[in-house]
């Protein structure tokens, strides 16, 4: 026996879905919501800042001796990037027929190398410091030694309990 919907059972059905279709759509206008946005955004951001910073904290008390020298690498970039920004340019003599051309990146690359010894000369202190750090950066590329282990691993572990 088939049973044949009515016009009444078919607007009905329309109306249900039309109904069904509004919820929807209003639910996904909630969720779209901007204050509903960022409160999820602020969120996250909680939750895996939280993460982040336990990671981070790990991190830090399993090699403290690479953070620091990342730590002063960072800070060795951000001074002498100031020591550039404040430099002045001194044009030698035998760059006088290119007056019309003004690059500084070839005024800088024809006398980066004498800049370099006397940056190293005026800052010894400074050039020992980016070695260090320079040395402790490829350290952390390359995985611990036995030997290592054995003579730093009671400084390390005296180091990473306080």
């Amino acid at each position: 026996m088939t049973s044949e919907a009515t016009i009444e059972d078919l607007a009905r059905a329309a109306d249900d879905a039309g109904a069904a279709l509004a919820d929807e759509i209003n639910e996904l206008g909630d969720r779209l919501a901007p204050r509903q946005l960022v409160d999820d955004a602020l969120e996250t951001v909680k939750t895996r800042g939280l993460d982040l910073a336990r990671e981070a904290g790990s991190t830090i008390k399993a090699h403290p001796i690479a953070t620091g020298a990342a730590i002063a690498a960072v800070g060795l970039a951000l001074y002498a990037g100031s020591r550039i920004a404040n430099a002045e340019l001194d044009i030698d003599r035998d760059l006088e027929g290119f007056t019309d051309y003004e690059d500084a990146a070839l005024v800088q690359a024809s006398s980066s190398g004498v800049d370099a010894r006397e940056l190293v000369k005026e800052n010894p202190v400074v050039a020992i410091l980016a070695g260090v750090a320079a040395g402790a950066a490829l350290a952390l590329l390359f995985p611990s030694s036995t030997a290592e282990k054995r003579s730093l691993g009671a400084l390390a572990r005296r180091i990473t309990s306080r």
